[in-house]
This record gives C-alpha cells, sequence and structure tokens, in this order.
C-alpha cells in the first residue's frame, strides 16, 4: 500500500512509495538532535560574550555542529535507503530562489504582524539600540542557530513520522515539539503557555513551507529572516534590544495580551495559506 505523501508532486520529499522507516533510526536521529543542541548550548554558555574572539567561537562551533548534524541527517537516510535528496539541502539556483521564497515568507509574515498591531493599537517606530555591525552579528548568529533547530525538527524527523502518520499528522507533532523545545526559561505558567502556542504555530509555517517546495533551504529561509525582523530590526518582540522600537501611541489593552494574539492571528494566516498552496499544487491528486 503507497504511503501516505507518496503522490505529493511540490515536493521531492514526498515522491516516494513504500517507504519504511526502522523505529531505530528515529530514535538515532532524536539523539542525534539532542546531542547537537547540547553541544550548541555548551558552545553558547562556554563563549557568552558578544565581544569578538568569542563571538566567532561561539558562532564557528554551531556551524560545525550544523555540518556534523547534516552529515547525520544524510546518514540515517542513507540507512533507509532513501535519496539524500529529500532534505532539499543542495546547491542549486533552485535552493538559492528557495531560500530567497522562505525570506519573502518571512518579511510578509513579520510586515501581516506589523499591521494586524496597528490595528490593534496604533504605534510608530523609534530608534532602538542596535546599531549596523551589531545586527549584522546577530543575523548570523540567527542563521547557524535557525538551521541547526530546522535541522532538528523538519529533518529526517519530520520525514520519518510524515511517512509513519501521514504528513498532516506529522507537521503538528513536530509543532508541539517545536513549542516544548522553547519552553526551558519560562516556567510552566501563562507565560511559557503562550511562549509554546506562538513558537508551535510558527513551526508550522516552517513546515509547509518545507513541504511547499521540498527543500530545507525555504523553512531556513522563513525561519532566519523572520527572527532577524522580530527581533533585531523591528523590535516587534517587545525586548528593546533592536534597531527600531515600537513606540505605541495609546495605552495597551488590559482585558487581553494584544501580543499573543496578534502573534497567534498571523501565524494562522500564513500557516493557512500554505496549507492551502500545497493543497492547490496537488489538487488532482489525494494528500490525506
Amino acid at each position: 500500500m503507497p504511503n501516505r505523501y507518496s503522490q505529493l508532486r511540490s515536493s521531492p520529499l514526498f515522491q516516494q512509495s513504500g517507504l519504511n522507516f526502522s523505529p531505530r533510526s528515529i530514535w538515532l536521529f532524536i539523539a542525534l538532535g539532542t546531542g547537537a543542541w547540547s553541544l550548541n548550548i555548551l558552545g553558547q554558555a562556554a563563549f557568552p560574550s558578544q565581544n569578538t574572539i568569542p563571538y566567532i567561537f561561539r558562532t564557528t562551533i554551531t556551524a560545525l555542529i550544523v555540518i556534523f548534524t547534516i552529515i547525520g541527517n544524510i546518514r540515517l537516510l542513507k540507512q533507509n535507503h532513501l535519496p539524500t535528496t529529500f532534505l532539499g539541502l543542495d546547491f542549486s539556483r533552485r535552493s538559492f530562489f528557495n531560500f530567497l521564497l522562505g525570506a519573502c515568507i518571512g518579511i510578509l509574515s513579520l510586515s501581516l504582524m506589523g499591521l494586524i498591531l496597528y490595528l490593534f493599537v496604533p504605534f510608530h517606530f523609534s530608534a532602538g539600540t542596535l546599531n549596523g555591525s551589531e545586527i549584522l552579528k546577530e543575523s548570523y548568529s540567527y542563521f547557524w542557530g535557525n538551521f541547526l533547530e530546522e535541522l532538528i525538527f523538519r529533518g529526517f524527523l519530520l520525514i520519518a513520522l510524515s511517512n509513519r502518520i501521514g504528513w498532516h499528522k506529522a507537521v503538528w507533532v513536530m509543532a508541539l515539539a517545536f513549542g516544548s523545545f522553547h519552553l526551558p526559561g519560562t516556567g510552566f505558567g501563562i507565560a511559557g503557555l503562550k511562549m509554546v502556542v506562538t513558537t508551535a504555530t510558527y513551526s508550522l509555517i516552517f513546515s509547509y513551507a518545507f513541504i511547499l517546495t521540498g527543500s530545507l533551504w525555504t523553512a531556513i529561509g522563513v525561519h532566519v529572516i523572520s527572527n532577524i525582523l522580530l527581533h533585531t530590526i523591528t523590535g516587534l518582540d517587545g525586548a528593546n534590544k533592536a534597531m527600531l522600537r515600537p513606540t505605541f501611541n495609546d495605552k495597551l489593552p488590559i482585558n487581553y495580551d494584544v501580543s499573543f494574539l496578534t502573534f497567534l492571528i498571523t501565524t494562522t494566516i500564513v500557516s493557512f495559506f500554505l496549507f492551502l498552496l500545497i493543497k492547490a499544487n496537488n489538487r488532482n491528486v489525494d494528500i490525506k
């Protein structure tokens, strides 16, 4: 019997039939991802400063971990007799455009977020604290850190889960995992719940971007550009550590969390739109 995603034409990820992933491979990948992220945390703890030398060491460690994780993904795909092209990480003109597409999705997502927030509470941007060189450094860090997260949450594991339970369910499982991954440091209260929900819904955007093009470069592009715009350019995260800072013309509502609601509406709209694009690309086939 063909697997649940064997007919998806838009992505090489979903063009094989009769795939049978070994449960052992899934556990090996979970161990790989856990080890890779643990090493990344150790690198950040060992070289926390933003001074040049510690920064170079820290980002280089993350880059090496990314390479190691790519190799792990490839080996597990080969062990399951699958082409490494399933990751869509080759260096080609198509991959470059897939990354640009992801960047565009990220730009549109943050633009929509700003618009929705403005509709709730009008605001204007004021000058923030980050300068050009600091933005470049933060952007480079985001590239490697988000690259690693995509390999862990949208790499081999998403492919394997899609085969076993169908891609519709797999993206939600990975969304929950991705949301829970961001829980440490926020606690198990309301703040922690909001963090899980917002990151989980953004995970849907990353997963659907991967499925739509069959290339992790697209998900990486969305992830990196979204974080750069959210945290280092617009300051819409509210941390006041960006190039710009939103200054509200009126007091924020006290009856509800406008930032959380804005984020949730934005991610719901964008993820649903990407889902519809996947459906439209495959409207003549069964992709249940």
